[in-house]
């Protein structure tokens, strides 16, 4: 008799833990938990509209996501909260997003908005609002907003962006942070009319593209 109880007590306390997971396990496959960007995720298959509302209605406190590159670069997600978007399956709609991007030789950027959209199909994330970019090399520059990848070290503004950097103020239409495969380095390239307001004493070189 005792062994029984101590079995049913187990299958409680297992039940209790296993039945609310369950629920998470389908929104992870929204906002990635894996720490292994190398490896690929299974879909779970919705199949029955009750559990699909259901889904729709969870809330994850503190996401996070993290892995590596294939060049190296280490790269980290954190959000305050995360919630399935009701008008997109595959995608999520986080709040207070962070993003940091270390590189091997010291280097790093970071990435932080109020609001973030999640693209789990296409693992990208869509930073929105007030975006604020900072770079380890001291550029400081904030746009409307930034798609980056997160399984690769890529990331683009849809419109203008303005900041400052060693070389002095900076104003573009567009900003590209793209990868150099050769030195292990990220380049922030400005485009689309650049507009530079050079500090004498700086000695870093700005891509420019006035068109």
């Amino acid at each position: 008799m005792a062994s029984g109880g101590l079995t049913y007590s187990r299958l409680i306390a297992w039940l209790k833990v296993i039945l609310p997971l369950a629920a998470l396990v389908l929104l992870s496959t929204l906002f990635l938990f894996s720490r292994n960007i190398g490896g690929s995720t299974d879909e779970i298959p919705f199949a029955e509209e009750e559990l699909e509302q259901k889904v729709r209605e969870q809330r994850l406190s503190a996401p996070f996501f993290s892995g590596k590159t294939s060049n190296g670069n280490l790269v980290a997600f954190t959000a305050e909260s995360a919630r399935p978007d009701a008008d997109a399956l595959g995608r999520a709609i986080a709040t207070k997003m962070e993003a940091r991007i270390d590189h091997p030789n010291g280097q790093y950027l970071t990435f932080a908005s109020d609001r973030a959209m999640i693209d789990n199909t296409s693992n990208a994330v869509t930073l929105q609002g007030q975006v604020n970019i900072q770079s380890s090399q001291g550029y400081e520059i904030t746009t409307t907003e930034l798609v980056t990848a997160m399984r690769e070290t890529r990331a683009h503004s849809t419109g203008k962006i303005r900041g400052t950097g060693p070389g002095g103020q900076v104003e573009a239409g567009m900003l590209q942070i793209l990868p150099d495969e050769k030195k292990g380095d990220t380049y922030l390239i400005f485009s689309q009319g650049v507009k530079m307001i050079v500090n004498p004493a700086g000695s870093n070189e700005v891509s420019r593209d006035t068109d």
